[in-house]
């Protein structure tokens, strides 16, 4: 039992160290990383946050509703991929240090996977 009575005081200590801020990932921090470390959580940011709009996208589409991109069915998208679209969106749109690469991200999608209008065929 005196180990269990070390556990949450441990934890309470790790949780409040970790910064409150690191949630989101903005583009002068994306470009310019502290470290290797930080470059590669970046990349698994970046890969969940296109995860998670690939995601909402299909829910929104399997509620009838109209989905922000389309992604061709056979399109595994890489993180490089990934990242180049999400770094072609800033730069088309002269992005500034401040702005959330998720934002970039789903902008960039939208240019590079649209989806057809209704009537347009």
């Amino acid at each position: 039992m005196a180990l269990n009575k070390w556990i949450w005081p441990a934890f309470c200590f790790a949780l409040a160290a970790t910064p409150a801020g690191a949630a989101d990932v903005r583009l002068d921090s994306y470009r310019n990383p502290k470290s290797e470390a930080f470059r590669n959580f970046n990349q698994l940011y970046l890969d969940g946050v296109r995860s998670g709009l690939i995601a909402y996208n299909a829910r929104i589409k399997s509620l009838g509703g109209q989905p922000t991109f389309c992604l061709p069915a056979n399109l595994a998208m890489t993180t490089e991929q990934t990242e180049d679209i999400m770094l072609k969106s800033a730069d088309k749109r002269a992005a500034k240090g401040d702005t959330l690469i998720a934002l970039l991200l789903l902008s960039g999608l939208q240019d590079s996977v649209p989806c057809e209008k209704a009537g347009s065929q």
